[in-house]
């Protein structure tokens, strides 16, 4: 493609964005978050609704299965551009927006400027060397959009877990000055937040304690990373909704005071206090809320209750509310036997997320019946189940009305809150050769076989491309003669 042909596509995609402007600024009259703990009804992000997650699915993200459980192996079988450009697309579609620039600027905010910004990323870490940890490309990403767009000095990022573990995994891929690796301090357990301070949790029988910096407000961002796991082992049977994603993995951040050690089955590992743990001021405090994204690593999973992975789920899942975030996930891919074909969740814990799974959402304000947006996409083919609810819309038909060809139209479908809108026409080598502007209600839109520069085109597979409210659909029109 040609430096003209990018010109006019990036000019194409700008114009889009200008005209869904008063989607992206929509009223919202819903309760936010605010500096004190979880209250029902609360938004994490004004502009993101909690109930939306995105979920990605690439094979290319892994070059090749790793031929042993290690953590080296790991890293090196990951395709670290793929999951940054996923990883993109994914912000793209959580925030509604047409760049990926516009989209972290939306799901990060900061009530200082973003130099004085302090962000921790809560990982999963605790199982060694072969362990199944989220892996380095992943939080790499996520370091980059804090250090190169938003301008977070990387000394205020720090990378944290319950034990020496997580120092032990990311150390050596982490340097605050070398951007090809991780731009965050790896902290020992919370040695770089501050301590640990005491805090009480409701429905737990320990003494309980968390980060410092975390519980004080030191920390202003806070994104919470795990791996897809399934968690059925028999003495939790009757926790975790079985699997082990988000909220779980804040028993890291959340442990015994005066230990080392997460807290035991008999103490903080029941249901309740684990909801209580992630309505905590902690992690739901701040204004801006300071927890403001969930991202789960599926790239590898557990199918069973062991520390190292054994499926291939080339997944990622973000979202900015983890009890929905792991609800969709667990129902979506830890359920799923196709997914999780090497070890799908055994029968006691299809049973335990039967029963425990849908508190994840009621604990919290929500129902089952609620409709939640889990939007997959493939790169290269789009999104592979839009919900319903949103993308079903009005119809939109672009048809050719030059006489000389046969005519045939492309049909797409928006959503109703979409408003204005651009069309454009692309040949099969990606070339723009025609734009329009549709006004909110317009719905029908003619193309008389020309290109922008009035000559006729050939014979043969058109893309149709419609950008309206940040979103974008696509269609075919073919012309023959």
């Amino acid at each position: 493609m040609t430096e003209k042909q990018l010109s006019n596509r990036r000019d194409f995609i700008k114009t889009a964005a200008v005209g869904a402007a008063g989607i992206t600024a929509a009223k919202f009259d819903r309760l936010f978050a605010a500096p004190g703990a979880w209250i029902n009804g609360m938004q994490i992000n004004p502009a993101i609704d909690n109930k939306r997650v995105i979920c990605c699915h690439d094979m290319k993200m892994i070059t090749s299965t790793p031929k042993d459980p290690s953590w080296a192996n790991q890293n090196k079988a990951v395709d670290a551009n793929a999951v940054a450009s996923n990883m993109d697309e994914m912000a793209k579609l959580l925030a509604k927006k047409t760049t990926a620039a516009e989209a972290w600027s939306a799901i990060f905010r900061s009530g200082k400027p973003w130099a004085s910004t302090k962000v921790a990323i809560k990982t999963n870490a605790i199982q060694g060397p072969t362990g199944n940890h989220p892996r380095v490309a992943i939080i790499k990403k996520l370091c980059d959009v804090f250090v190169d767009q938003l301008k977070v000095p990387a000394a205020n990022i720090i990378l944290y877990d319950a034990n020496a573990d997580a120092a032990a995994s990311y150390s050596t891929y982490a340097g605050l000055t070398d951007a090809t690796k991780i731009r965050a301090t790896v902290s020992t357990r919370a040695q770089s937040l501050g301590g640990m301070t005491p805090v009480a949790i409701a429905a737990s029988t320990k003494n309980i304690s968390a980060p410092a910096d975390l519980v004080n407000g030191v920390i202003d961002v806070l994104v919470d990373i795990c791996t897809l796991k399934v968690h059925s082992g028999p003495g939790i049977s009757y926790g975790f909704g079985s699997c082990s994603l988000c909220m779980k993995g804040h028993l890291g951040t959340f442990i015994n005071q005066g230990t080392d050690a997460a807290p035991s089955s008999t103490g903080l590992h029941v249901l309740d206090a684990i909801f209580n743990i992630n309505k905590h001021v902690a992690i739901l405090g701040g204004n801006p809320v300071r927890q403001q994204l969930c991202i789960v690593d599926g790239l590898l999973a557990n199918g069973g209750n062991s520390a190292i992975w054994s499926v291939r789920a080339d997944r990622i899942v973000m979202g900015t509310f983890a009890p929905i975030v792991d609800y969709l996930t667990a129902t979506k891919l830890l359920l799923n036997a196709t997914i999780m074909a090497a070890g799908p969740m055994p029968a006691l814990g299809a049973t335990n997320a039967a029963i425990n799974l849908p508190k994840f959402l009621t604990s919290f304000g929500y129902t089952t019946t609620d409709a939640l947006d889990w939007v997959e996409f493939v790169p290269g083919v789009g999104i592979v189940n839009p919900p319903s609810h949103e993308y079903s819309g009005r119809l939109v038909k672009v048809s050719l009305s030059n006489p000389s060809f046969k005519r045939t139209t492309a049909q797409i479908l928006i959503p109703h809150t979409a408003g204005a809108m651009c069309v454009a026409i692309l040949d099969c080598e990606g070339r723009l050769v025609r734009t329009f502007l549709a006004s909110l209600n317009e719905t029908i839109i003619s193309w008389n076989g020309l290109s922008d520069n009035g000559t006729t085109v050939s014979a043969g597979n058109y893309l149709v491309e419609i950008v309206a409210g940040g979103i974008k659909r696509t269609g075919n029109i073919i012309v023959t003669r």
